[in-house]
């Protein structure tokens, strides 16, 4: 992995942040002001896990070989020459033997973002606009961009390697803090 450049959005950094201060303020809280500081700890706890599993996990990992994909639960590593194609319709998808990954750091805009578009979004000397998701003012579009300018620099490696790691720890994690905060309530 050479040259290689993370792409995370800084408005899903700071969501994640936000959410994670928030729990821990509620935790906080309930320790100095009384209350059921287990029920707290379970269920907040598992609200700041999630907040990091969603907001600050998942990222784009661009290298000159190839692309790496990490959401919640499966990092997806492959090269160029085995992408099909990069898409931006829900989010930053690759193409990889005719199946589809995609990217949750990077999500394509609604449906209102369209309004929003300058006439200089328009493929030069097309009549019909791009792809609301294709625009670099989306985070799905500035994925995609990155990741084709890589793509069309490859130059080629001696091995294609494709890899889909799943790794479920994460929702166990945040399974055990909702049960533990549940049964806490309860006792």
């Amino acid at each position: 992995m050479t040259n290689s450049e993370k792409f995370r959005p800084g408005s899903a950094i700071a969501s994640g942040w936000v959410l994670i201060a928030f729990f821990v303020g509620f935790i906080l809280q309930s320790f100095f002001y009384g209350g059921d500081t287990l029920v707290t700890i379970g269920i907040c706890g598992a609200g700041a896990y999630g907040s990091y599993l969603l907001f600050l996990k998942p990222y784009v990992l661009l290298f000159d070989e190839g692309i790496k994909i990490v959401n919640p639960t499966k990092e997806i590593t492959a090269t160029w020459d085995l992408v099909e194609e990069i898409e931006t319709k829900y989010s930053m998808s690759i193409h990889v033997n005719e199946r589809t990954h995609y990217a949750w750091a990077a999500p394509a805009p609604s449906g209102r973002h369209s309004r929003r578009m300058h006439k200089t979004d328009l493929l030069p000397g097309a009549d019909a606009p791009r792809r609301v998701g294709d625009s670099l003012k989306s985070d799905s579009g500035v994925c995609a961009y990155m990741a084709n300018i890589r793509r069309k620099n490859f130059t080629g490696v001696s091995a294609s390697e494709f890899e889909i790691i799943s790794d479920n720890r994460g929702l166990f994690i945040l399974a055990a803090l909702i049960l533990f905060g549940a049964a806490a309530s309860f006792i």
